[in-house]
């Protein structure tokens, strides 16, 4: 943009319109005194009447049509021209009272002066123009002495009054090029604060405290608003513009507790309907008697700031998440998975130090042991890669149609010799027709930990039941036993890695905990959700979905 050429243009039409209003006062003023002075003149010159009717009937009609064009565009761009007009008229109307009666050149003369100077104050003109006032008059005055009796000036020398209305000129010339100085420095000022105010970064606002319409904005402001048009308001309420009202409401009780706001971050939204945080800083204006007018200020987009805090929020979460798996992780390692190596090597030291004190019986129980504490450790070890798999991406996801009665059916086969131990009876009352779309390696551990679960946590003579049932665009999975059961308390501890909890089963059996966390992971990962409903000594529920085969 190129600010000089700016700076040139405001400083013209602000010269422009300044000169428009007074005009307009002249111009208006030219058309009540003409008619006061028809009505005064064809009364007291009579043998005049007709010439001086005339004379001021078309001074007074170039007024009122000066006056009319200067309300339309055409005497907004032209002001200088019609001024001139209507000085010229004021002159000629003067000079033909003057030559008809030159008796009142005097009064005439001075009067004229007095109206044109003061409109040149008034109109308050650079200098060119001054001088060709002056010029108008003078030539007028000089005019007016040749064809008059120069015996009715109060002095004696015609060469005396021409020096004496050059001086006149010269001081009204001087005074009004001061008065057009000091006009510039003011309308400088202006410029500048309206240079500052169009091309500020921030959106700059002003705004009615008591409608909250809006008054004025800048450039920056239409931007951040999606506002097209070149105008400097527009009828949107400023209240509008906040998503929430409520904090609408909040900025103005603040700014009515202590006359100004820092700092007030607020969801605004564009007239294209696009939401963005902003920062507002804003102030109450007041008149002389202390009314509340407006609230101007300004808004910042932070909306760059404000998603970069929520990611660092958010990265800062998912790095105490990690943490607290990574300390969950060592925690299962260094309890749940070196108890059982332990059992393993002090059996393996019995058998290698005392095998030749100990019988065929005694030696088999150990086998049993060992390879029974091995399967656990194994079985644990198998869960922690899966779920450090998941956790960094690394698992294969792999889904496809699968029949569930069929998974359940191959799960229960592994089951039976516990359950039966338990005396527990399992039943899968799935629907045969029933059909997921999983990944078939994280369904079938989902479903073998929440059975291996129930088992632990049955007593004996209990039962397992299986069943499913269709919800919209998903089944839903339900594995319910009438054991023990999960009190309020520890039914907010299942499914978090930053939890530790563990519960003894009914036949005295262990677990990690490890086993739950890794069904919510991969339910999750499958597109599902999973649940339980439980109360201490009433069973427990766990309810899971999987998406259904789209046709």
């Amino acid at each position: 943009m190129n600010t000089t050429v700016d700076r040139n243009n405001y400083f013209e039409e602000e010269n422009k319109r300044l000169i428009i209003l007074p005009l307009q006062i002249i111009a208006s003023l030219v058309v009540l005194a003409g008619a006061f002075a028809l009505m005064f003149e064809v009364t007291y010159f009579e043998q005049f009447s007709i010439k001086i009717y005339f004379g001021r009937l078309i001074a007074t009609f170039i007024g009122f049509v000066i006056l009319v064009i200067s309300n339309f565009d055409l005497g907004r761009k032209n002001p200088t021209l019609l001024i001139h007009v209507l000085l010229l008229t004021i002159i000629a109307s003067f000079a033909s009272i003057i030559i008809n009666i030159p008796q009142s050149i005097y009064i005439n003369s001075h009067l004229l002066a007095l109206v044109i100077f003061t409109a040149a104050l008034f109109l308050n003109w650079d200098l060119k123009n001054q001088i060709v006032v002056a010029i108008y008059y003078n030539l007028l005055f000089a005019s007016s002495i040749l064809v008059t009796d120069k015996s009715i000036y109060f002095l004696p020398s015609m060469y005396a009054s021409v020096i004496y209305v050059i001086l006149i000129s010269f001081l009204s010339i001087v005074a009004s090029s001061i008065n057009y100085k000091l006009r510039q420095k003011a309308i400088e000022k202006t410029f500048e604060a309206r240079d500052f105010f169009e091309h500020s970064t921030e959106a700059l606002f002003r705004c009615n405290i008591s409608t909250s319409n809006i008054v004025t904005i800048n450039q920056s402001f239409k931007l951040l608003y999606g506002i097209n048009d070149n105008n400097n308001s527009f009828d949107l309420p400023f209240r509008n513009l906040f998503t929430n009202k409520k904090e609408y409401d909040e900025l103005i009780d603040i700014l009515k507790s202590n006359n100004q706001v820092k700092g007030f971050i607020a969801k605004f939204r564009s007239l294209t309907n696009q939401h963005f945080f902003g920062s507002l800083n804003a102030r109450l204006l007041s008149d002389k008697k202390d009314k509340t007018l407006f609230m101007e200020g300004n808004i910042r987009d932070i909306t760059k700031e404000k998603l970069a805090d929520e990611k660092i929020q958010k990265y800062n979460e998912e790095l105490k998440i990690l943490n607290t798996s990574k300390d969950k992780f060592f925690s299962i390692v260094a309890h749940d998975l070196i108890s059982p190596f332990s059992a393993v090597i002090g059996y393996s030291e019995i058998l290698a130090e005392e095998y030749k004190d100990l019988d065929q019986e005694q030696v088999g129980q150990f086998a049993k042991d060992i390879n029974s504490v091995s399967q656990k450790a194994h079985n644990l070890l198998n869960e922690l890669l899966d779920w450090s798999r998941i956790q960094t991406g690394r698992m294969q996801y792999d889904p496809q149609s699968l029949n569930l009665k069929t998974i359940v059916e191959d799960l229960l086969i592994l089951y039976t010799e516990n359950a039966k131990k338990k005396r527990i009876e399992l039943n899968n009352t799935i629907d045969k027709t029933h059909r997921v779309f999983a990944d078939y390696k994280m369904i079938n551990t989902t479903i073998r930990n929440l059975i291996s679960n129930a088992i632990k946590f049955t007593y004996e003579g209990g039962q397992i039941v299986l069943s499913s049932e269709i919800e919209g665009n998903f089944l839903s999975v339900c594995v319910e036993d009438n054991g023990v059961g999960i009190s309020k308390e520890d039914l907010e501890k299942l499914f978090k890695i930053d939890v530790h909890h563990t519960q003894i089963g009914t036949g005295k059996e262990k677990g990690s905990g490890l086993g739950l966390i890794l069904c919510s992971e991969f339910v999750k990962k499958n597109g599902g959700a999973i649940s339980v409903e439980s109360e201490n000594g009433k069973g427990a529920k766990f309810r899971f979905t999987v998406p259904i085969p789209s046709e």
